[in-house]
């Protein structure tokens, strides 16, 4: 495990956004994560650093251009709403997921991806909304598209806790149905908590049932999705 822990944290005008987008479900912070019951156990030590852009690039696995769409928050938690772009794909096509987070409040940009790369035991991507399908999610054959992850842990460096579990940095998704709906990424914070891991197996399951997490919700945003 990396000796230093980070913790991300979206920039404050994610609020106004997800009130915008209508999604409710997730805020930045530990109490939508069931974590304030433990904020006495969390090393208060931890590094924090700013998300201001979270970006998606959907890569057709049979060729094509990618389909690119981001939510940026220019201003951090200054007065200005963060706003993310709609995501446009295409029935029958599946494509390779990439999911990246930037802080771009610093000059040059800073991606924390690879933070997060670094620490993949203390963080899981969840992919889940309206018309999605997948772990997080739960199982629709109705569903606009269907998330699977497509990285480990052990893809960023050495599996030394528990299982080697996903990250969610890397997926796939498959455009089944036409239609329109939603589709939320949420990075968790899964430090460990008195020497036990926070992230173990079945949390995107235990999301998709509608429980709460441990740890702490560092960035959760919506887009609207369309397959045509």
């Amino acid at each position: 495990m990396p000796t230093r822990a980070s913790r991300f944290v979206l920039g404050l005008g994610l609020t106004s956004f997800l009130s915008l987008a209508g999604c409710v479900d997730d805020t930045v912070g530990d109490g939508e994560s069931g974590a304030d019951d433990h904020d006495h156990d969390h090393d208060h030590n931890e590094e924090t650093e700013i998300i201001t852009t979270v970006t998606l690039t959907f890569t057709p696995q049979g060729g094509g251009s990618p389909v690119v769409a981001a939510f940026n928050d220019p201003d951090g938690d200054g007065g200005v709403s963060g706003e993310s772009d709609p995501i446009s794909l295409t029935t029958g096509t599946s494509y390779d997921l990439a999911i990246a987070f930037t802080n771009e409040l610093v000059d040059p940009p800073e991606e924390i991806t690879a933070e997060i790369e670094e620490e993949a035991e203390q963080h899981q991507i969840f992919v889940y909304g309206e018309g999605v399908s997948g772990p997080a999610a739960g199982d629709d054959p109705t569903a606009l598209v269907v998330h699977a992850y497509a990285d480990l842990e052990s893809s960023y460096g050495p599996n030394e806790v528990g299982e080697d579990l996903p990250v969610g940095l890397l997926g796939t998704v498959m455009a089944a149905n036409a239609g329109t709906g939603s589709l939320q990424v949420r990075l968790q914070h899964l430090p460990e908590l008195n020497g036990s891991p926070q992230k173990v197996p079945g949390l995107a399951e235990s999301l998709a049932a509608g429980e709460l997490l441990p740890g702490e919700v560092d960035a959760s945003v919506s887009f609207m999705l369309t397959v045509q």
